[in-house]
């Protein structure tokens, strides 16, 4: 049965690899017009399976956001036959309106990246497509009734602020990213779900808060009137993450229950109709051959 559902995982998805949290068959990385993905595994569970890939690395957080090639990646589960895509990632909650620990079903973000590719179509003039919804509403319900179902604590909205890394935020910029209304910080969704949509495919990612965001003291954060310790921090993030296999499981077995309630597999409607893009994608990135025009010697 063909394979059409990819998870990307964020920081410490090295770790369920190498711990064999993942029941998994290594393809390896992917070749495509962008250059090499990240290695891609095919994992299995009793619900169906899913491909994996982990965007940092395999054995250890080898690469910063900045750096990882998010075109090849994308285009590399496309090629697979991929059409979903759910996606985890590590945060600092601006809000503290958010625990520790806690599970959040991101529906919005600010884009505060500088310096990465952002379209498949580079100097192309394609690629306007409305970026509402943010997230696809099939993934991210199907992702909310599996948290219910595992029982986990969770938020089911959050605006999640990708800046460009690897550094954290200054104070003064994580107050600028509450005025603006950003609630969550993080480095890796961008241009990760922009790529997805331009393949016309369905994304969604479920944070967790890992810690709050720079205050410019040195007192620890309060959750219910006590300062919460580093190693109850480390704890409850790494727990998390360590619920992420389950949680995948129980989305396998939800996702083929949960009624469409998106468009996102025809977002490039408007120059397949008109005719800039064939309706198979492939043709979208044959480069057509250069000739050197004949040179002519004027002297």
């Amino acid at each position: 049965m063909a394979v059409t559902l990819a998870c990307i995982g964020g920081r410490a998805a090295y770790d369920l690899l190498h711990e064999g949290a993942l029941l998994a068959e290594r393809l390896g990385t992917q070749a495509t017009p962008f250059g090499d993905s990240q290695p891609i595994y095919r994992c299995k569970s009793r619900s169906g399976e899913f491909y994996f890939l982990s965007r940092h690395g395999e054995t250890r957080y080898e690469r910063t956001p900045t750096f990882i090639n998010y075109r090849a990646n994308i285009y590399a589960l496309k090629d697979l036959g991929v059409r979903c895509i759910v996606s985890w990632s590590e945060t600092r909650a601006i809000s503290h309106n958010f625990k520790i620990g806690q599970y959040v079903v991101v529906d919005d973000l600010l884009d505060e990246t500088v310096s990465r590719p952002q379209t498949f179509f580079e100097n192309r003039g394609l690629g306007h497509i409305r970026q509402w919804p943010v997230f696809c509403p099939s993934l991210r319900k199907a992702l909310i009734d599996s948290l219910v179902q595992v029982n986990c604590e969770f938020s089911s909205r959050g605006v999640y602020v990708c800046v460009e890394g690897p550094r954290h935020e200054t104070p003064a910029e994580a107050r600028k990213y509450a005025a603006f209304g950003g609630e969550l910080l993080g480095q890796a969704l961008v241009p990760e779900v922009f790529l997805a949509h331009e393949l016309q495919m369905c994304y969604a990612s479920l944070c967790y808060v890992a810690r709050f965001a720079e205050d410019g003291t040195n007192y620890r954060p309060f959750e219910d009137g006590r300062a919460l310790t580093e190693k109850a921090e480390r704890t409850r993030a790494t727990a998390a993450v360590e619920r992420i296999p389950r949680l995948l499981e129980r989305f396998c077995h939800v996702l083929p229950e949960t009624p469409s309630l998106c468009q996102c597999e025809s977002s490039m409607a408007a120059h397949t109709t008109s005719g800039e893009l064939g309706l198979d994608w492939r043709t979208w990135f044959d480069q057509p051959e250069l000739t050197e025009p004949p040179r002519t010697d004027l002297t």
